[in-house]
């Protein structure tokens, strides 16, 4: 009889087992790119049923292990999030995912209580993006790797091209965090407001004055209508028509 009890509790053990494997046999695979047919390379795509994260290369192509029915989201700063549900139980599920700007402009800034809307974006987005931006950068595999009798090779050589990926990542991270400041000083409505300028005309002077971050950074609030100003004089100097 414990023999035969044995037998059974084995094979559901076996059992669970097998069906914890056929769950996880399914690979997610394809290419991101945005609405002008450019690839969106390292790209943060997440499962949010496991907890999974992997990058998209710098071709826009992405894998990612999951599960029948499991929620797969695309993330990529300056995008809007896009989401996929995992329609296979096995096999390869080929999505290639086209994602949309989440737009370059702020409506408008309010000074909150405790914070702007752009410090709350930026704090969401690095919510959403520390586990890539909390991982140190290690040394990347080439002239440093050490050399001696024999052969030698460097633990970094097998992970270089990820490490390749997340400091790039960090890079367009850094560069997207900066040019989300400037427009969060550099807004439509303040812009509008000081020259009267509209439609295209408003876009089109935005586009061509575009400030660098250093100076939204240091430049004051009069001194910024000042800057405005100076620049929309120029602007219309050069023939520009409202």
């Amino acid at each position: 009889m414990k023999v035969l009890l044995r037998t059974i509790a084995l094979g559901c053990m076996l059992s669970m087992v097998f069906t914890s494997l056929v769950k996880a046999q399914v690979t997610v695979t394809g290419m991101i790119s945005d609405s002008n047919r450019l690839v969106l390379p390292y790209a943060t795509i997440t499962n949010l049923n496991s907890g999974k994260h992997s990058l998209s290369d710098q071709g826009g192509f992405y894998k990612i292990s999951a599960a029948k029915n499991d929620r797969i989201v695309f993330t990529f700063v300056g995008y809007k999030p896009d989401t996929l549900i995992v329609s296979l139980s096995s096999g390869t599920q080929t999505a290639n995912r086209v994602m949309e700007p989440a737009g370059r402009f702020l409506k408008g800034i309010e000074v909150t209580s405790q914070y702007t809307p752009y410090q709350m974006d930026s704090i969401e987005r690095r919510n959403l993006y520390g586990y890539i931006l909390d991982k140190p950068n290690q040394q990347l595999a080439g002239g440093s790797t050490p050399v001696g009798a024999g052969i030698v090779i460097s633990p970094i050589t097998r992970f270089s091209k990820n490490e390749r990926q997340k400091r790039q990542f960090k890079k367009n991270y850094e560069e997207m965090e900066r040019e989300k400041f400037i427009d969060s000083r550099f807004t439509p409505i303040l812009v509008s407001r000081v020259t009267g300028l509209t439609g295209d005309s408003l876009h089109l002077f935005m586009r061509d004055n575009y400030p660098d971050y250093n100076t939204m950074r240091t430049i004051g609030n009069n001194d910024l209508l000042y800057w405005i100003t100076d620049k929309y004089k120029a602007w219309m100097k050069k023939g520009n028509q409202q």
